[in-house]
C-alpha cells in the first residue's frame, strides 16, 4: 500500500509538471494578445491559441485573419492618399501632416507584422524546441515556474495602458467637439461634426452614414492598435528571451562553487548554444519591427515636444497631451529596457564564470566563457545599432538636442487661436491636425 500511494504521488507530481510546462511556453504566454491582434488584422496566422501545439500554427492564404488584415491595410493606405492629397493641397508642414505619418506608421506596422505571419510558424517551433531545454528539472527556478505568469503580466499592463491612452484622446476629441459647437453655435449633428473633426480627409470624399461611421471607427481602432502592438509585441518577445537567459544564469550560478565534470559544462555549452542561435533568429525576424519601433517613436516625441511649446485649448486636450507624451515616453522606454536585458544578462552570466575558481575550470568552460565574449546577445536592427543601454542614453542625447534648438527657435511664437478660427469639420487633436 505505501508503495502505491508513493508511485501515485510521484504520478501526480509528474502531471503538475507537465501541466506547468505547457503553461510556461511563449506559445500559451502570449497566445492571447495574438489572438487580439487578429481581430485587428495583425498577425493573420492560425493555431495561435494557447493550448494549441506550436504544429498546428499556420500561416493560410485564405483564411478570415488574412482578410480582415487586407481590408485594414486597404483602408490604411486609403487614408495615406487622402490625407497626402490635405497635404499638397495646404503644404507640408508640421501641423498638415499628423493624419499622413500616422496612415504611413500603421502602414509599415501591418507590413512587417504581414511579412512576420510567413515566417513566424518556423520561429515558434524553433522557440518550442529551444523551450524544452529550459523545461528540464535542471532549470527549474522561479524564472521559469513564472514564466508564462510574468509575461502575461508585462502585456495586459502594458494593454491597458494603451486604452487608458486611447481613452484620453477620444474623451478629448469628443469635449473639443462639444466645445465648438456650443461656443460657435454651429447648427450641425454632434456625431457628424465629431467624425468629420477627426477623420476630414475621409468624409472630404465620402457622405456620412452610421456603416460607414462604424466601419472607419474600427479601422480606427486596428491603426491605433498596430501602433501600440509593434512596441508591445517587441517588449514581450524580449522578456521572454530575458527569463530564458536568467534560467541559464541560475543554473549556472548554482553549480559556480563546486567542481563539475567535462560533460555537464558540456551540455550547458550546447543549451547555451541552442539559445544562442535562437536569439540570433529573433534578431534576424525582428529587425524591421526593431528599427520602425524606434523611427516612430522618435518622430512621435519630437512632433509632441514641438506641440509642447504650443497652446492646446482645453484642459481635455491638455490632459491628452501630456498624458499621450508620458504614455510614449514609458512604453519606449519599457522597448528598449526589455531588450537591452538580455545582453545585460549576458554580461551578468560573464561575471559569474569569472567567479569560478581556478582549479575548477576544464575545457568546455573555457568554451562557454568564449561564446559569452564573442557573441553580442542582443537584438538589433538589421545590424545598424544594438538595443543595449547605451542606445537608450544615445536617443535621449539626441532628444535633448532637438530640444534646446526648438527652444531657441520658437521663443515667443506661441499664439492663441480660437476654437472657432478653424470652423466646422477641423480637428485641433494631436494626431489629426
Amino acid at each position: 500500500m505505501p508503495i502505491a500511494i508513493g508511485h501515485l504521488a510521484s504520478q501526480h507530481s509528474a502531471m503538475q509538471r507537465q501541466t506547468h510546462s505547457k503553461k510556461n511556453t511563449l506559445q500559451h504566454a502570449i497566445g492571447p494578445f495574438l489572438i487580439l491582434a487578429q481581430f485587428f488584422g495583425v498577425l493573420p496566422i492560425s493555431g495561435v491559441w494557447p493550448n494549441s501545439p506550436v504544429e498546428k500554427v499556420r500561416f493560410r492564404w485564405l483564411s478570415p485573419s488574412f482578410f480582415v488584415s487586407c481590408i485594414i491595410l486597404g483602408f490604411a493606405i486609403m487614408d495615406c492618399g487622402l490625407s497626402s492629397k490635405i497635404v499638397f493641397e495646404h503644404g507640408l508642414k508640421i501641423y498638415t501632416i499628423g493624419s499622413l505619418s500616422f496612415s504611413v506608421i500603421c502602414i509599415a506596422g501591418f507590413g512587417v507584422f504581414l511579412s512576420l505571419s510567413f515566417r513566424w510558424p518556423h520561429l515558434i517551433r524553433q522557440t518550442a524546441r529551444c523551450e524544452l531545454v529550459f523545461l528540464q528539472p535542471g532549470y527549474d527556478c522561479s524564472y521559469g515556474r513564472q514564466f508564462g505568469r510574468r509575461v502575461r503580466l508585462w502585456g495586459v499592463c502594458l494593454l491597458v495602458a494603451a486604452v487608458c491612452e486611447h481613452s484620453t484622446y477620444v474623451g478629448s476629441a469628443i469635449y473639443s467637439n462639444y466645445q465648438q459647437i456650443h461656443e460657435c453655435k454651429l447648427d450641425v449633428d454632434f456625431w457628424l461634426n465629431y467624425f468629420q473633426r477627426e477623420r476630414q480627409e475621409l468624409f472630404s470624399v465620402f457622405h456620412f452614414n452610421l456603416v460607414q461611421a462604424l466601419f472607419i471607427e474600427w479601422t480606427t481602432l486596428a491603426m491605433t492598435f498596430v501602433w501600440n502592438f509593434v512596441d508591445i509585441f517587441l517588449i514581450l518577445i524580449s522578456r521572454s528571451l530575458q527569463l530564458r537567459a536568467q534560467q541559464m544564469h541560475w543554473r549556472i550560478r548554482q553549480h559556480a562553487g563546486q567542481r563539475m565534470s567535462n560533460e555537464f559544462w558540456e551540455q550547458l555549452r550546447n543549451d547555451l548554444l541552442d539559445f544562442s542561435d535562437l536569439l540570433k533568429l529573433y534578431d534576424k525576424e525582428l529587425s524591421g519591427l526593431v528599427i520602425l519601433a524606434c523611427a516612430h517613436n522618435m518622430y512621435f516625441v519630437c512632433v509632441q515636444v514641438y506641440h509642447s511649446f504650443k497652446t492646446r485649448g482645453s484642459y481635455m486636450d491638455e490632459l491628452y497631451f501630456w498624458f499621450s507624451l508620458f504614455y510614449v515616453i514609458t512604453r519606449i522606454c519599457n522597448m528598449m529596457f526589455a531588450a537591452s536585458a538580455i545582453p545585460q544578462e549576458a554580461k551578468e552570466i560573464s561575471y559569474t564564470l569569472f567567479e569560478i575558481p581556478t582549479e575548477y575550470w576544464c575545457l568546455e568552460l573555457k568554451r562557454i566563457h568564449e561564446i559569452m565574449l564573442t557573441n553580442s546577445f542582443a537584438l538589433s536592427g538589421k545590424g545598424y545599432f544594438l538595443l543595449t543601454r547605451r542606445l537608450i542614453f544615445a536617443m535621449a542625447a539626441t532628444l535633448m538636442a532637438y530640444e534646446l534648438v526648438l527652444i531657441n527657435q520658437m521663443n515667443g511664437s506661441e499664439v492663441q487661436l480660437s476654437i472657432c478660427s478653424r470652423g466646422a469639420g477641423s480637428s485641433k487633436s494631436i494626431f489629426y491636425s
